[in-house]
Parts: structure tokens; C-alpha cells; sequence
């Protein structure tokens, strides 16, 4: 997520890559993880998890997730 905004961080969070992993003791510690900045884990991951659609917009103020309400055809 850093690169993709041009940046880069260090990870520093290991992030669930599917949130019902996290339902299980052992899906818990096995994954499927990938590795995240704090930042990004604490606000834009999580946000996604909440709403589906992934945060940000493009030069002219359009929300680059494809899958949001705006970008409908």
C-alpha cells in the first residue's frame, strides 16, 4: 500500500489477509497474512474491512476503488 502511494515504509504490522482467519485459534497463527505499515493497517485496512471498498482518489477527486457508488456506470 505504501509503494502504491508512492512511498517507502517499513512494515511493521502482520495483517490477516482474510479476516475470518481470525475466527480460529489456529487460523489465527497460521494466515493468511502480509505485511503492512502501522498506518495503513490501523486505517486504511481496517476501513476496507469495514466498508468493502478500498480509501483513496485519483488527481481529479474520484475514488479510485472501482467498486464505489461513483464510478458506477
Amino acid at each position: 500500500m505504501c509503494l502504491e502511494d508512492g512511498r517507502v515504509t517499513s512494515a511493521t504490522v502482520c495483517n490477516h489477509i482474510d479476516k475470518a482467519s481470525k475466527g480460529t485459534v489456529e487460523g489465527f497463527y497460521a494466515g493468511p497474512f502480509n505485511s503492512l505499515c502501522k498506518t495503513h493497517h490501523d486505517a486504511t485496512q481496517q476501513s476496507y474491512e469495514r466498508t468493502g471498498l478500498m480509501r483513496g482518489c485519483d488527481q481529479d477527486g474520484w475514488p479510485t476503488d472501482k467498486r464505489h457508488g461513483w464510478n458506477a456506470p
